[in-house]
This record gives C-alpha cells, structure tokens and sequence, in this order.
C-alpha cells in the first residue's frame, strides 16, 4: 500500500491539551497513526525531520511516554534532547516561562511532562514551535489518543461505544472528559468518591455540555461493578498515586483498594466481549489483578504500541 500524502491541516500546531483537536483532525491522527503501526517496515518517511530537535522536559520519571516521544522523532530522522527539571536552571528557581524562551531558541519541537496546566500553557504561550502535553493533571493527550485508537483497533469503531475509565482523576481522566463526546463515544467514569471530588469542574462542564450536544453519556459512577454494566472497553489508570510518583495525596488515603481492583468478577459485570487495558504502569493485585492483566481480555500490549504510533502520527502531520 502507498504511503499516505502528510496534510498542513496541523503544522505548526501547538497542543497543549487534547481539546484543541477537532473531530476531523483526530480522526487524521489515528488514521495516520493506524497506517504505521500497519505498515512498520516502510521507510517513506525515514527523514522527515531530519536534522529537526526535540526537548524533552520531564518534571518527573517515565518509562512509555519518553520512551515513544524519542523513538518517534528517531524513526522520523529528528534527535532528542532529555532534560529532567531538576538538573535545568529550573532546579535553581528559573521561572517556567524563561526556561521556555530559552529552551525555544535551540529546538524545532517541545513536549513536556510539567506540575501543571499553567506550566504547559506557559510553554505553548511563550515558544514558536510545537508544543505536546507529556503528561498534566489536566491532560495526557498524546496517549489517550493511542488508547482510543487501540480501542478503534479492536473495536473496529469508536461512535456509539461504551467506555469505561477507571483511576486517578487526574491526566488521561480529563483528556477523556474532553475527546470522548468529540468521538461519540458514551463515556463512565468509575471512580472513587474522594477522587470524584477532584476532578476539574469546568473540564467537566465543557464534556457535559459536548456530550449533551452530541448524544452520548457521561458520567461519574462511584461503584465500579455498577460503571461497568454495558461496558465494551474499561480503560483503566494507576488508582493510587503514591505507587507511581512518590506523592501521598490525602484522597488516596479514602480508597478501599479491594473495591477498585479490576478482577475477573468484575469483568463479569460488563458485556461478554468486554475489553480491558491499562496506560501504565500498573500495580498488580491494586490495579487488576494478573489474571486481568495476562488474560484473554487484556490489551495492554496492544494499547502500548498505539500510544506510540500516535505520537508518531502526531510529529509526521505537525512538527514543521
């Protein structure tokens, strides 16, 4: 099959959060994102962005997501620069907005996993080239594009399914919020009571107000047995946020973990072709159990090599 002709729709284009993208621009995205991981041995785009850089700018550590930002930009002929916050002038008290203008002056393209939404909007108001979220509270854009389309993958669809997220309210939650009414997708939130709390009112309001316009559900359910009834595909997150940076927040301290680990009980619950997968990483026996996580239902390989041809499909259509 020929490779497919790259558009302008998004050069240039910063995206410091999933819901700047339009439906006709993420279905570009996944299609072209579907296309490479169809097509991995084709070389038409070996040097897209050859002699193009990255920055790299991680307040804290990762495994998937700077590991497909880099292999993203290689594949495409581009070179990385990985920066941990700490060891930048950053790590002295340089304000973000400063390390943004300097990073800005050396680089083609940044993608950063900051503290905050303000951080990342800082970046994408002070610098000229393209901005990805690596990872807010309010936004893991880049990924939840690659779950939807591992979704789309097994699925063959993403209008009119049922999807249930399940674990912090935090990143992948809120780029949910805002893309699934985008897609038509009926979107559960299954998520504890102290979490629910958290979750950022206005993101809500916008995806209520999307949803409705659109015809699809969301909502916040706080039994996970009961968000899982009519489910397609459960989606699923770290639930406790102290396994994964260290950072004990008091909601997590309400959690009754038996209660939101995904098991096959669970499952049982959902549609008999119920799908589950998880953006990792995962604790075992906290998150699913292993018998989830290395059953039959499981995608968690599958969801992993999405979130990296979307990232891919991503730099191909905008970085210049």
């Amino acid at each position: 099959m020929k490779a497919p002709q790259l558009s302008d729709r998004l050069r240039g284009k910063k995206l410091p959060h999933i819901g700047l993208l339009t439906r006709e621009e993420l279905d570009e995205i996944m299609t072209l994102g579907a296309w490479f991981r169809e097509h991995p041995e084709d070389r038409t785009y070996v040097n897209l962005l050859a002699g193009r850089l990255q920055a790299l700018l991680f307040v804290y550590e990762s495994t998937r997501t700077r590991m497909g930002f880099t292999a993203a930009m290689t594949q495409l002929g581009g070179e990385t620069a990985y920066l941990s916050a700490k060891d930048t002038q950053m790590g002295r008290g340089e304000s973000m907005a400063d390390t943004a203008r300097a990073l800005n002056e050396f680089i083609d393209v940044f993608a950063g996993r900051l503290w905050s939404q303000d951080d990342m909007d800082t970046c994408a108001r002070e610098m000229t080239v393209p901005v990805f979220n690596a990872c807010t509270p309010h936004d893991h854009s880049t990924h939840v594009i690659g779950e939807l389309m591992a979704v789309k993958q097994m699925k063959q669809r993403l209008d009119g399914l049922n999807l249930v997220y399940t674990g912090m309210a935090r990143g992948i939650l809120h780029s949910m919020i805002r893309v699934c009414p985008v897609l038509n997708i009926n979107l559960v939130l299954a998520i504890p009571e102290s979490y629910a709390r958290t979750v950022d009112k206005t993101i809500l309001a916008e995806g209520k107000a999307r949803a409705a316009a659109a015809g699809v559900r969301l909502e916040i359910v706080t039994n996970l047995k009961e968000a899982v009834v009519d489910a397609d595909y459960i989606q699923a997150s770290t639930l406790v946020r102290s396994m994964l940076a260290g950072e004990m927040s008091p909601e997590e301290q309400e959690i009754e973990i038996p209660h939101w680990t995904v098991t096959d009980e669970v499952l049982a619950c959902a549609k008999p072709d119920v799908l589950y997968s998880h953006s990792g990483p995962a604790h075992r026996d906290v998150c699913a159990t292993g018998a989830v996580m290395d059953g039959p239902k499981s995608m968690i390989p599958i969801e992993a090599k999405n979130a990296f041809f979307a990232k891919k499909a991503l730099y191909a259509l905008i970085v210049k």
